[in-house]
């Protein structure tokens, strides 16, 4: 009877320990899927993108957020920075699927988004999520080309 009962506990034990990484990966996912519906949101009426938005820093980092503000204020570049494209509109709003995240390590992860006009998922766009001092935020978007296409460090 013992051994069944310390069998049940070791079982219990090891179903729980993988919860807290599965809350995790979802609350990446759903940060992700958060921060673009606002992005997004914010753009559509005005057609302006909300770079200079204090708001941003809800969900990207402040280093991050202010490059890509020196960026806008330069004009480099002539695509969106976290939409990785010129055109946008309330198709991409309803298209927006957002992957299952991959962690790298406890600090970092990546997660797939497909931002498209066509209903498909397509991720396109990698979004490098840090988790700093009890927060996650945004600290790099990438294209995605493909398995050996590696774009610069931003």
């Amino acid at each position: 009877m013992k051994k069944f009962l310390l069998i049940c506990l070791v079982f219990g034990i090891g179903l729980l320990q993988s919860c807290p990484q599965v809350a995790r990966a979802q609350d990446v996912e759903s940060f992700v899927q958060d921060f673009y519906k606002w992005y997004m949101k914010q753009s559509l009426p005005t057609g302006d993108r909300p770079v200079f938005d204090d708001a941003i820093f809800k969900y990207v980092c402040k280093c991050t957020a202010k490059r890509v503000r020196l960026d806008y204020k330069r004009m480099v570049g002539d695509a969106d920075y976290y939409l990785r494209g010129q055109d946008f509109g309330k198709e991409l709003l309803d298209n927006l699927m957002v992957g299952k995240s991959i962690d790298v390590d406890d600090s970092l992860s990546l997660v797939p988004v497909s931002v498209s006009f066509r209903n498909e998922y397509t991720p396109y766009i990698v979004v490098y999520v840090e988790k700093t001092k009890g927060r996650m935020c945004i600290s790099k978007v990438e294209d995605s080309h493909g398995p050996n296409f590696r774009e610069s460090v931003y």
